[in-house]
């Protein structure tokens, strides 16, 4: 209560900050996925048709929001040419925000401010590599700074690979994050842990202000029943379902509906698809980078254009190939292509 007290002497909680933390609770209904950048077949150049076939299948699937991933591999001048081609492709029909990483304070603003100039929709904040803050006030005023330089609305993380544990056993900062939930550009939360006690308490002491998310489906069901969440993201949706059969996003609308029953049985239906996505990611998960060639070959199977992604990058195995594309299979995705077309995507072979 004295941390929302302080923030509303500030004038956190104005006309400006209800306004936009009520569009966010509107908007972040339903799942994000991530895009990928798309490369020309020497890795030289952007592929542009191929990011703009990512979009429209973005659309095709069903998701309210696609993520650029900045952090891929790209130039200065590339990340912004991806969010332009994005927004342009994407036209109104879903959102676009994006992910810069973990990169400085001016890398974040400046690519926050040219994403707005390209009409994205907001920014999910990652930290600085170095950044270890040894309170909550020099983590309070890291982000607070973000927030009030950057256009766009802002989704924080809370996740224990931060590894602040100095400011919180769980390695999240659960009472920075309260301090910053009244912040006017602060919309929304992306849960990246699976503990339970974390996870509660992040929405018993953050719901109210922040539209809360998990890129984990497997506690969408609780969260949804005690804490109304909505949304789940960003993550490659593209490994449980395709725009034909859009298991994962038939299954959050449910919940959200209140139709529980339909919803688990959507859920138990996708199960071999989400099994072994999980699988599959236990090889890497614990480094806490993203498997990019393999978000696009996922994203492939079921019509993206797949390719891959500049170095340094996860190789591609493929047991893991085989596992994606048996779980899909087992819910009804297939694919006909011979993975090999898979290295150069649909519309690089050619370029």
């Amino acid at each position: 209560a004295g941390a929302r007290a302080d923030a509303r002497e500030r004038g956190g909680a104005d006309a400006v900050s209800v306004d936009r933390k009520a569009a966010a609770r509107e908007r972040f209904h339903g799942l994000e996925n991530w895009l990928a950048p798309s490369f020309r077949r020497d890795l030289r150049e952007l592929c542009e048709d191929g990011v703009r076939l990512d979009v429209r299948q973005s659309v095709r699937h069903g998701v309210f929001s696609t993520c650029c991933a900045l952090d891929a591999g790209l130039t200065p001048a590339e990340k912004r040419r991806l969010v332009e081609v994005a927004v342009a492709e994407a036209n109104g029909r879903i959102a676009v925000s994006v992910a810069p990483g973990a990169v400085p304070f001016d890398e974040v603003v400046e690519l926050s401010r040219h994403a707005a100039d390209a009409g994205a929709s907001h920014l999910h904040l990652a930290y600085p590599q170095a950044f270890q803050p040894r309170s909550n006030d020099e983590l309070v005023g890291y982000v607070r700074r973000v927030a009030d330089a950057s256009p766009l609305s802002i989704c924080l993380t809370a996740t224990d690979r931060t590894a602040f544990h100095a400011l919180h056993p769980s390695g999240v900062p659960l009472d920075a994050l309260e301090r910053l939930a009244d912040h006017p550009a602060i919309v929304a939360l992306q849960l990246g842990s699976l503990d339970a006690g974390l996870v509660l308490e992040c929405c018993e002491r953050l719901g109210d202000r922040l539209a809360i998310g998990t890129p984990h489906l497997s506690l969408l069901p609780i969260l949804a029943a005690e804490f109304r969440v909505r949304w789940s993201g960003p993550w490659p949706v593209e490994a449980v379902q395709s725009p034909e059969r859009p298991h994962a996003v038939e299954f959050v609308r449910r919940l959200a509906a209140g139709d529980v029953e339909a919803a688990m049985r959507g859920y138990w239906s996708m199960a071999p698809a989400l099994g072994a996505a999980a699988r599959v990611a236990q090889s890497f998960a614990h480094t806490g980078a993203q498997h990019w060639p393999l978000v696009k070959y996922q994203q492939w199977l079921s019509g993206g254009n797949g390719g891959m992604t500049r170095q340094p990058v996860m190789r591609m195995f493929q047991r893991e190939m085989q596992a994606i594309r048996g779980g899909l299979a087992a819910v009804g995705v297939t694919c006909g292509d011979d993975d090999g077309a898979f290295f150069t995507g649909r519309a690089g072979a050619s370029a």
